[in-house]
C-alpha cells in the first residue's frame, strides 16, 4: 500500500539528483507507514559508499525543500540513510559491483505452494538477463527472470593461521 501522495517519491528523487548534480546515486525512495506513523525513507549510494555526514547533508537539504513545497500535508518522519552493506540488488549497478562477491540468491517458486530455492555463491559475471555464479558444485548460469531476490552477503577476512 503506498502512502506518498501522487509524485512525491519521483520530486524527490529529481530533487537529489538536480541539487547534488550527481554526487549520490538514489538507490530508493519509500514512503509508508511505521507503527501508524508516515516515514519517507530516502536510501542513496555512491560507488565509494555512504558516510552518516553524507546522509547529514541530504537529509538537511531535504528536509528544507520539503517543508517550502509542502508536498506531504500531514506529519511525517524522514530518514536518509545507505541501502546497508547486505542491501538487495535492484539497479544493474548493484549487480556489477558484486561482481567475484558472495551473493544470498533466492530463486522464484515454480509451483505455487512450493518453498523458494535459497542459496549463497560467489556472483561470476553479469549480463542484462542472466548472471553467472560459482556455487560449491561448480559454476551456473540463472536468468534473472527466475531470481525472487539477490542480496549481498557480508563477508569476513579470513584469519591467517601463523
Amino acid at each position: 500500500m503506498s502512502f506518498a501522495p501522487d509524485g512525491v517519491t519521483d520530486k524527490v528523487k529529481s530533487f537529489i539528483e538536480t541539487t547534488f548534480g550527481g554526487q549520490y546515486e538514489i538507490y530508493d525512495v519509500v514512503m509508508r507507514s511505521v507503527s501508524k506513523r508516515l516515514m519517507l525513507q530516502v536510501f542513496i549510494d555512491k560507488p565509494e559508499g555512504i558516510n552518516i555526514a553524507d546522509c547529514e547533508r541530504v537529509s538537511r537539504s531535504l528536509s528544507c525543500w520539503l517543508d517550502e513545497e509542502d508536498l506531504i500535508h500531514r506529519q511525517y518522519y524522514l530518514e536518509v540513510s545507505s541501502p546497508g552493506v547486505e542491501r538487495v540488488l535492484k539497479r544493474e549497478v548493484d549487480f556489477q559491483r558484486m561482481v567475484g562477491k558472495l551473493v544470498k540468491w533466492t530463486m522464484r517458486s515454480s509451483e505455487e505452494g512450493s518453498k523458494h530455492k535459497v542459496f549463497n555463491a560467489r556472483l561470476q559475471e553479469y549480463y542484462p538477463d542472466r548472471v553467472v555464479v560459482l556455487t560449491e558444485k561448480g559454476t551456473r548460469e540463472v536468468l534473472l527472470s527466475e531470481i525472487e531476490e539477490a542480496r549481498a552477503v557480508l563477508e569476513f577476512p579470513r584469519k591467517v593461521q601463523g
